[in-house]
This record gives C-alpha cells, sequence and structure tokens, in this order.
C-alpha cells in the first residue's frame, strides 16, 4: 500500500520489503540496437545490474557510477561524454541510440546534458535520449506515460538520422564499468548492521531508495524492521519532512519492541543539505526514545556505511563495564562480506570449545544490551576491514585489545585458535600438521575479495596447499575514505574494470577464486573457484554453494584444486 492510514494519521514513510523491482528496465533493455546508461550514486546502479542479469540482456546496460565531488560539480557530464564515446568507439556496428537512466540526484541538480545530446549526434549520428527515474519523476509523470513518450520520440529521430561512419574516434584512456556490478552502497551497509526488529531504521528519500535496500539484503527483510520515507517536492526544496515524528510514534505503538531509532541518511538529503541531526535531536527528545543519525550518502561503499555505523553505535551507547574473564567480541561480521551467520559456524565451536563466551556480534542480532555489554570483553576479534575502526575505537576507550584474525580453511582456523590459547591460556603453538607436497605448487592463483578476505585466502591457500604464486585483489573504487593499512600490505587495489581486465591479462592465472560476477572477465579456459561477495553480486547467486570458513572450506577448495 502506498500510504497507510492508521488512526487518522496519514503516513508517508514506506516499510521495505522483499520483491521490491524496477519495473520499465525492462522494456529499456529490449529497445533494439539500443544502449542504457544508468548514471548516479553507486546506491542507485546495483538494481538495475540485478535486473540484466535475469534477464540476460547485461550487453545493453553500462553503469556509470558518480563521486559526489563530481555530481555536485557536474563534472560528471564531461565524463560522461568521454564514456559515451568509449562505448560507441566499442558498439559503433551494433547501436543507433543510447539512453542515459537519470537518477534523484541528477534532477534535484537540473543537470543539464542538452549540449552531450547534440553533441553525440552531430559527431556520430547516435541519437542519445534521456529518461528520468524514480519517484520524484514519477510523480510528475508515470513511468508508462514517460517510457510511450521517449519511445515516440526516438522513432521519429531514428527515421531522421543517419550514423556518421567515417567519423574518427580515438582511444580515450576512459574507466567503462560493464561486467562487474557497482558496489553495494554505504546506506544499505548501515541497514544491514542495524537488522533487526527491535531497531526501527528510517531511510531519509524520496521514496526510492529502498529498492536498492530491499535487493542488497540476503536475509528476509520482512523480519527487520525497515522503512523509507517518501519526501515530496516541497519537503525536499524546504528541508523538511512534515509528520515524521506521528509517523514513528505510529510505528512505536504498534512495535513496543523498538529499542532505539537510526535516521539513516541517503542522496538527496546530502545534496540538499536537510539539517538532519536537529530532527534526530528532536526525536529522541519529544519520543523520549534513543535516536541515531548514520551520515551516508549513496556515493560511498558498504564498508564505509557498516564503519560509520559501527562508530555511531559505540560513541551513543557504549560505557566502560567490569571485564568479565574468558569473553570476546566479534567484530565486522557482515553478510555483504561473509554471507549468512552460519558460514561462521566453525569460529562459534572452537571458542565454545575453549571455554570462552562471545558478548556480542558486530553485526548480527544487536540489541541495546548487546552493545552496552560488549565493552564487558578481554579481547576483540577482527573480522574485516569495516570492523577496524570500531575495535580501535574500543581499545582507546575502554582498553580492550583487538586481534585482526583468519577464518579462512584450516591454516585460518588453527591460526586463530592458536591466538586465543596464547591470549587466554598462554600456551604454545598447537597446529595440526598441514598437508605438505613434495614441492611448492606453481599455478598462478588469483583472489578477488574484500580486502580482509583476499589476504587471509591468500595465507591460508599457501600454508595448506603449497602455492608459492597467489595474487590479492580488491576491487574498489578510489575513496578518501578507504585507508590501506599495514595488514593489507600485499594487497593490490584495482579501482576500475578496466584495470582488473588489465591485472588478469597480465597475470595470466591458471585459478580465479571470486564471486561469480568477476568470471567473465576471463577468457582463457582455468579453474574458477566460486566465492560469494553479496556486496557485489547481491541476490543473483543465493543457491550457490560455497565455504570459506575451517576445515569446510579446506575440503571445498580441495575439490577444485
Amino acid at each position: 500500500r502506498k500510504y497507510l492510514l492508521r488512526r487518522g494519521i496519514e503516513m508517508n514513510i514506506e516499510r521495505c520489503c522483499k520483491n521490491e523491482k524496477n519495473k520499465m528496465l525492462k522494456s529499456l533493455l529490449n529497445i533494439p540496437e539500443n544502449i542504457v546508461i544508468s548514471i548516479g550514486p553507486t546506491g542507485c546502479l546495483n538494481v538495475l545490474y540485478n535486473e540484466a542479469i535475469k534477464e540476460n540482456k547485461l550487453g545493453n546496460l553500462y553503469t556509470f557510477p558518480v563521486s559526489e565531488i563530481d555530481m555536485v560539480s557536474a563534472n560528471h557530464i564531461e565524463k560522461l561524454e568521454k564514456y559515451i564515446v568509449k562505448i560507441i568507439s566499442e558498439n559503433f556496428e551494433k547501436i543507433k541510440s543510447i539512453i542515459i537512466y537519470l537518477t534523484c540526484a541528477d534532477l534535484i541538480l537540473v543537470s543539464d546534458f542538452s549540449f552531450l545530446t547534440k553533441k553525440i549526434k552531430n559527431d556520430y549520428g547516435i541519437i542519445v535520449k534521456i529518461l528520468e527515474r524514480g519517484p520524484i519523476a514519477k510523480r510528475k509523470l508515470s513511468p508508462e506515460k514517460r517510457l510511450e513518450k521517449l519511445l515516440g520520440e526516438l522513432k521519429e529521430e531514428l527515421k531522421n538520422t543517419t550514423k556518421i561512419k567515417d567519423k574518427e574516434i580515438s582511444d580515450l584512456k576512459i574507466e567503462v564499468q560493464h561486467i562487474v556490478p557497482p558496489i553495494t552502497s554505504d546506506y544499505s551497509g548501515a541497514c544491514s548492521t542495524l537488522y533487526g526488529e527491535n531497531i526501527l531504521k528510517i531511510l531519509i528519500s524520496p521514496h526510492g531508495c529502498k529498492t536498492p535496500v530491499a535487493y542488497d539484503e540476503i536475509r528476509n527483510i520482512d523480519y527487520s524492521l525497515q522503512y523509507s520515507t517518501s519526501l515530496n517536492e516541497l519537503e525536499i526544496v524546504a528541508g523538511e519532512i512534515n509528520g515524521l515524528q506521528e509517523n514513528i510514534k505510529e510505528i512505536i505503538s504498534q512495535n513496543p519492541r523498538i529499542e532505539f531509532i537510526a535516521i539513516i541518511s541517503t542522496v538527496v538529503p546530502q545534496i540538499i543539505g536537510m539539517d538532519l541531526e536537529t530532527i534526530v535531536e528532536n526525536i529522541e527528545e519529544t519520543l523520549d526514545i534513543p535516536c541515531i543519525f548514520i551520515n551516508t550518502n549513496s556515493f560511498e561503499s558498504y564498508y564505509s556505511g557498516i564503519s560509520l555505523t559501527l562508530n555511531t553505535l559505540a560513541k551513543k551507547f557504549m560505557l566502560e563495564n567490569k571485564k568479565i574473564k574468558n569473553t570476546v567480541n566479534l567484530i565486522g561480521y557482515s553478510p555483504l562480506t561473509f554471507g549468512k551467520i552460519e558460514k561462521l559456524e566453525e569460529v562459534f565451536s572452537l571458542i565454545k570449545n575453549l571455554d570462552l563466551n562471545v558478548l556480542t556480534v558486530f553485526s548480527d542480532n544487536l540489541s541495546l544490551e548487546k552493545i552496552k555489554n560488549s565493552t564487558s570483553a578481554e579481547l576483540n576479534l577482527v573480522l574485516s576491514y569495516e570492523g577496524l575502526a570500531l575495535a580501535k575505537y574500543m581499545e582507546k576507550e575502554f582498553s580492550i585489545p583487538y586481534v585482526i584474525i583468519n577464518v579462512v580453511s584450516k591454516y585460518g582456523i588453527e591460526n586463530t585458535e592458536n591466538i586465543l590459547k596464547n591470549f587466554f591460556y598462554k600456551t604454545s603453538n598447537s597446529f595440526e600438521y598441514l598437508e605438505k607436497r613434495e614441492k611448492l605448487d606453481d599455478r598462478k592463483v588469483m583472489v578477488i575479495a574484500s580486502p580482509f578476505m583476499a589476504i587471509n585466502i591468500v595465507n591460508s591457500l599457501k600454508k595448506d596447499f603449497s602455492f608459492d604464486n597467489i595474487l590479492a585483489l580488491s576491487f574498489i573504487k578510489e575513496s578518501r575514505k578507504f585507508k590501506k593499512i599495514e595488514y593489507l600490505q600485499f594487497l593490490n587495489i584495482v579501482n576500475t574494470e578496466e584495470d582488473l581486465k588489465e591485472k588478469i591479462k597480465e597475470y595470466k592465472p591458471d585459478i580465479l577464486i571470486s564471486d561469480p560476477v568477476y568470471e567473465n572477465l576471463v577468457n582463457e579456459e582455468l579453474t574458477f573457484i566460486p566465492l560469494l561477495h553479496y556486496g557485489y553480486s547481491t541476490r543473483l547467486y543465493l543457491d550457490l554453494d560455497y565455504e570459506y570458513c575451517g576445515k569446510k572450506a579446506y575440503e571445498y577448495f580441495k575439490k577444485f584444486i
């Protein structure tokens, strides 16, 4: 239901539900001799990639993730022109038109693409049309009417336009993202961290951002109290959200288990400078319930969103506690990196077998009690880059040491066992004898994964299978929020799809361990070992069986190797 009416209150915030879809994209992808370029913050793009894969039409879709600086300065329009020329150079014989699929950000900023569309048509005889998407566009004209209008205009222009075949196209050094999807956004990372029915999460958005959140959550989102506003044009201009407190009050009355509220920003509040901090303070004061503000912007990755959310929780709720003997926290778990929590079963079994207790997993089924109790732990075990900032904060504020652990394959779990025995019982190394081969395996192995996962796989495969030649890669767009640390000194950070193709071409791997989204970048026959990274492929391969943790993973890798 678009609006919920209870006790006479108009609810202009809506629950995020599974099976959200972009209904217009299917029609766009089936336009003959046409390519769709979806541009905007990374948070707006992953959904379209998913739909294109399902329709077997990825060849017709390109994504153009825009940085916050480029969007606000309108520099992305100039870059988009080069991007389009590059696409034309690769597809000239196959296409007659290009549709640029815009998001709310360009609508709010009133970005002007008219010069670009005329120039491309004049230079190459390729028609470029602009199609607006999202709730702001929908309120002006229904998607069906917009599409009908665009197709009519396109049909007429195609009759009167001839492609310019002898136009020389220079080899532009411009990044094109086509095979690999854009990474899941910071606000999806925040929502994933706060998953559950005891935390009320509200995305501040014109309404469209609820679709990516539903796609990006691999658990059942119906069990997470996740809502999104439906900001209208007046609220966007005024920077105010009418009736938000009344809406929240109504939701709380229906869900008495709510312990705190998280107000999560997206691209539109960021662009217009909406004062969400004051709104959060007013909600907390008026409704007498804890409320936090997660200052995400849609342009950054889920790594950034998780890290920001964990730190916000710590600063708001953590207090000094007496340490409890033989206790740990696990920090940096996220289904976007690790899949469902059951994949880490061997870690929990190990901790239990050593007579240790886990106080809190950041983040799995968080509660106020778990967050507050976490400062009683004697040691923090860090699973991922996303968890590092929280571990450092807790070390500084509550004197809880942390250690980065490797849970991958047999070596990883045994090394973690050694770390725990050393810290809690001061006992020496007790590794099982690892399977040793007569000589080193000289096959080339390439690992593409999240930062810590890539390094941990490399370390474990070297020990467990005597590989001598392994390259660890992470595909991460340049960001001021991602800083390389000593643990990642042997990690290769790749910023663009073109650079990734180049790395693969240079290295010529015999074995590739990665999410299936990267498999299409490899032409040569090689051994492919699937390792899901839901932060990229989201719900595409949910049924694919894979392992990375402990002895199960050792057997999993052994099958392929």
